[in-house]
């Protein structure tokens, strides 16, 4: 069986009770999450299982590929965190708009709206 996509593993992060965290992961840009209390990027533990390693240590700070996309549509004088959240929401919405299980789609629009009041609260 192929790779999980990214977005597949952070569903199934979410699914299973994660929070998504407005800070990306520095190697490969994905929202980390916080799980059980621990902080950690569920993409790169996945793909260090799939490649028989063990996890890598998450990092804590804005990814350059997650903040290129984000910034093509950011307003200006947009900040870090609030053009990383707009990116989770593009990806969930992105993976909602595919999911096919009502209860999955739900559960990732859930995840979207969350992020959504997270992004306006950095407004106020």
């Amino acid at each position: 069986m192929g790779e999980k996509n990214p977005d597949d593993i952070m569903a199934e992060c979410l699914l299973a009770g994660g929070k998504m965290l407005s800070k990306a992961c520095r190697a490969c840009g994905s929202p980390l999450f916080e799980v059980k209390g621990e902080t950690l990027c569920v993409v790169c533990r996945e793909k260090g299982k799939e490649k028989g390693k063990g996890a890598p240590a998450p990092a804590a700070a804005p990814a350059p590929a997650m903040a290129a996309t984000a910034a093509r549509a950011a307003p200006a004088g947009e900040t870090e965190e609030e053009r990383e959240l707009r990116a989770a929401i593009a990806a969930l919405a992105r993976r909602a708009r595919e999911e096919t299980d009502p209860e999955r789609c739900l559960a990732l629009l859930s995840a979207a709206r969350e992020a959504a009041e997270a992004l306006s609260l950095l407004h106020l």
